[in-house]
C-alpha cells in the first residue's frame, strides 16, 4: 500500500499543526508527543501541570491531587531532558504555555540544549510569558505586578539578544474572548498589553535591538463560531498590528505572527458530539484568508467540558486540521475576501474600535490596565450569559434542540484514581531524590545570586534571567526558583476574584427567603474564575451574604474561612481533576471541627461517575458545565441552606 500520509506531508503546509498536550511525568508526556508527531503533528504545544505553572514542586502540600493532572510536571533540567528524548531541539518548533514561571522553564530548555550541543541560535518556539491576562482571566500569576513585569520584560530582552529565533512573548487575546470579550475587545486588550511591554523596553535598547524586539512580538488568538465577525477579527488583527508598529514605533512591514486555539467557551457538556462540528467551523476563520492566516493552529478535544482530552481526541483534532489543510484546497487560492464590501467594512470597524481600546490601556499603565480589563470582562461575561439565557445567542443542546445524542462520556474508575495517586507519589519521591543528589553548594550560591538580582533596584532585568539560567544549570527546581523570588519580593500575589463597583446588570435568580451566608472560592491551583464571578453576582442579587474566599486555596484555608465567617454553605470550584481529594479533605476538616452543619457544594469539570461519588461522600450538590442555568443553581443552593436549619 502506498504511504499516503507521507504524500500528505510532502504537500505545502501553510500553517503549523499542533495539539496542546502534556500529562503525568516527563516520560508519559514524551510518549504522547512522539505519538502525535507520528500522526502528522508538526510542532509541540506543551501543557504544564498547575503546580509547575504556579511555581510549586510536586511535594508542596498545595500541589496535592494536581501533580501531572492538567499537564506535565516539570521541575528541573533532567525532567526537561526526558520530556524531549528522541525529539531534536534544533528542528522542532516548541510552544510553551507558561507565564509566571516562564523564565525558569525556558532556562531549563536552554540548559538541555547546551547539554546536547544545540546552539541557542538554532532554537525555535515560543514562551507565552503574558502576565496581564493571567491577572485578569487565567489566574496563574505568582508575583506582584511590578516583579511580574520585570520578569516578563527581562525575558524578552534576553531572548531577543541571545535566542534570536525564539518568540519571547505571546500576547494573548485568546483568554479575553474565553472570559466574555467581543472581537474588538480581544484585539484591543492584546495590543494594549503589547504596547505597554514595548513602551517599557524601548528606553533600554538601541534602535536596532528595539526594532528586532518589535518584530519578535507574537500573539495567541482565539477563533469563535460566528464566522463573518471572526473572519473580520483575524483580518483586523493583521491590519492593525502593522499600522500600530509603523505609527507608534516607526517600524514598517512588521509581520503579524500568531498561533491560535479555537474557542473553548462554546464547547458544551450537553451533546458533546456537536463540539466536533463547532471546532471545525471555528478553525476556518484563522486559515481561510490567504492574507490573514495564523502561523500555527491547535484544536481542543471535543469533550473538553467533560475531561482532559485523551489520545483519541487529540488524534481527532489533528485529523480535523489535516482535512482542512489537505482536502479543502483553501491554500491553493489567493485572498478570497479582497474587495468584499461586507468584510472590509466590518474589518475596518473592528480595527478602529480595537485601536481605541489598546491606546486607552496604554495610557492607563500596566497596574491600572489590570483593574480596567478585569472589570470589563466581568460585565462582558455576564452579558454573554444573559444572551444565552434569553436565547439571543443560540447554543445547540443548551437552549435549543436539547437532549443527549448518546456519546458515552469518559470517566475515571477507582483504578484510575489509584494510578493518579501512585503517579503523584512517584513524582514526590523523584524530586526528593533529585534534591539530595545535587551539588547543594552550587544550588545555594545560584539562589543567592537570583535573590540579589531580584532585590536590586537598578536595571537588573537581564541579570534576573541570567541568574535564573545559572540556577537551572545547578539543578535548581521550579519551586526553589519561585520561593527565592517570593522571599525577596512582597510574597505571593492573589488578585481579587471580583472588582468592586462592577455592575453586571440584572440576573434572573430567585430571592432567598432568609439571610444565607455563602463562602465562594477555588480550591487547588487552577485560576479560571469566570464561573465563580457569575455565581457570586447571582448569589448577591438573590439576597445572600457572599464571602469571597479567594482562589488557589487549600481545603484547610477554605474551611477556616467558612468557620470564621459562620457561613451556611461552602461552595468550591475545581477544574483540574483534584475534586475527589479536595472533597474528602474538606469534609473531614468540617467534621473534625464540629462544622458538619456547613453544606459543601462543588462545581467544575467533573465527570459523571465522580459526580455520583462526590454525592456519596457527603457533598450536597455538584454543578458541572451542563448546569448552565444560574437561577436553578442559586435555587438549589437556597434549598440546601434551608434544609440545614
Amino acid at each position: 500500500m502506498p504511504d499516503r500520509g507521507k504524500k500528505a506531508r510532502e504537500l505545502r503546509e501553510p500553517w503549523i499543526i499542533r495539539t496542546y498536550a502534556g500529562f503525568g511525568d516527563a516520560r508519559q508526556a514524551n510518549e504522547r508527543f512522539l505519538a502525535n508527531l507520528k500522526q502528522g503533528q508538526r510542532g509541540l504545544s506543551i501543557a504544564f501541570d498547575l503546580p509547575t505553572q504556579n511555581g510549586y514542586d510536586p511535594d508542596a502540600p498545595v500541589a496535592r491531587g494536581e501533580v501531572g493532572e492538567a499537564g506535565v510536571s516539570i521541575c528541573h533540567w533532567n525532567d526537561m531532558e526526558r520530556l524531549f528524548e528522541g525529539i531534536p531541539l534544533q528542528s522542532i518548533n516548541t510552544s510553551m504555555t507558561i507565564n509566571a514561571t516562564a523564565p525558569f522553564i525556558l532556562a531549563l530548555y536552554l540548559v538541555v540544549a547546551e547539554k546536547h550541543g544545540v546552539p541557542w541560535t538554532e532554537l525555535r518556539g515560543t514562551t507565552q510569558n503574558d502576565l496581564l491576562k493571567e491577572f485578569v482571566a487565567r489566574g496563574t500569576s505568582i508575583f506582584h505586578p511590578e516583579l511580574s513585569f520585570r520578569l516578563s520584560t527581562g525575558l524578552i530582552r534576553f531572548t531577543v539578544e541571545r535566542v534570536p529565533n525564539w518568540n519571547p512573548i505571546n500576547c494573548c487575546g485568546y483568554h479575553y474572548m474565553e472570559s466574555g470579550a467581543g472581537p474588538a475587545e480581544e484585539i484591543g486588550y492584546a495590543f494594549g498589553n503589547a504596547l505597554l511591554i514595548l513602551d517599557a523596553i524601548r528606553p533600554k535598547l538601541d534602535p536596532a535591538a528595539f526594532e528586532q524586539t518589535v518584530r519578535r512580538i507574537s500573539f495567541f488568538i482565539n477563533s469563535g463560531i460566528e464566522l463573518v465577525p471572526e473572519i473580520c477579527k483575524i483580518r483586523a488583527y493583521f491590519k492593525l498590528w502593522r499600522e500600530l508598529c509603523s505609527s507608534e514605533y516607526g517600524v514598517d512591514n512588521v509581520a503579524f505572527r500568531a498561533g491560535c486555539q479555537v474557542r473553548s467557551l462554546t464547547l458544551t457538556e450537553p451533546q458533546p458530539e456537536v463540539n466536533i462540528i463547532r471546532i471545525a467551523y471555528e478553525a476556518l476563520p484563522v486559515v481561510i484568508s490567504a492574507d490573514a492566516r495564523v502561523n500555527a493552529l491547535q484544536l481542543p478535544g471535543f469533550r473538553e467540558a467533560l475531561a482532559i482530552p485523551d489520545q483519541s481526541e487529540q488524534t481527532l483534532s489533528l485529523r480535523t486540521q489535516q482535512v482542512l489543510m489537505h482536502e479543502t484546497g483553501l491554500a491553493a487560492y489567493g485572498d478570497i475576501f479582497e474587495g468584499s464590501k461586507v468584510i472590509e467594512q466590518l474589518t475596518a470597524e473592528t480595527a478602529a474600535r480595537a485601536r481605541e481600546i489598546a491606546i486607552r490601556l496604554r495610557a492607563a499603565g500596566y497596574s491600572r490596565a489590570i483593574s480596567i480589563v478585569s472589570g470589563e470582562l466581568t460585565r462582558q461575561l455576564a452579558e454573554r450569559y444573559r444572551k444565552v439565557e434569553s436565547g439571543e445567542i443560540v447554543q445547540i443542546g443548551v437552549n435549543a434542540f436539547t437532549g443527549e445524542i448518546g456519546l458515552t462520556p469518559p470517566s475515571k474508575d477507582n483504578a484510575d484514581h489509584a494510578a493518579d495517586a501512585l503517579k503523584e507519589k512517584e513524582r514526590i519521591e523523584s524530586i526528593i531524590k533529585w534534591r539530595a543528589a545535587r551539588d547543594q553548594t552550587a544550588v545555594a550560591k545560584a539562589r543567592e545570586a537570583l535573590e540579589r538580582a531580584a532585590a536590586s533596584n537598578n536595571d537588573s532585568d537581564r541579570r534576573l534571567v541570567e541568574a535564573t539560567i545559572e540556577l537551572a544549570r545547578a539543578g535548581g527546581t521550579v519551586g526553589e526558583w519561585t520561593d527565592s523570588l517570593v522571599r525577596v519580593s512582597r510574597g505571593r500575589y492573589t488578585p481579587p476574584i471580583l472588582e468592586t463597583g462592577v455592575s453586571v446588570g440584572t440576573l434572573k435568580v430567585p430571592v432567598a427567603p432568609r439571610k444565607i451566608r455563602i463562602a465562594l472560592g477555588k480550591a487547588g491551583l487552577d485560576g479560571h474564575i469566570n464561573a465563580i464571578k457569575l455565581l457570586a453576582h447571582a448569589c448577591m442579587q438573590a439576597g445572600m451574604e457572599v464571602v469571597l474566599a479567594g482562589f488557589k486555596q487549600t481545603p484547610e484555608q477554605m474551611v477556616a474561612t467558612a468557620l470564621e465567617e459562620d457561613v451556611d454553605v461552602l461552595a468550591i470550584s475545581s477544574l483540574a481533576g483534584a475534586h475527589m481529594s479536595i472533597a474528602r479533605e474538606t469534609l473531614a476538616l468540617l467534621k473534625n471541627r464540629g462544622a458538619s452543619d456547613v453544606s459543601l457544594v462543588m462545581g467544575g469539570i467533573i465527570p459523571q461517575a465522580d459526580r455520583k461519588a462526590l454525592l456519596e461522600l457527603g457533598v450536597k450538590a455538584v454543578f458541572t458545565p451542563k448546569d448552565s442555568d444560574l437561577g436553578e443553581i442559586v435555587g438549589r443552593i437556597i434549598a440546601i441552606a434551608g434544609r440545614q436549619k
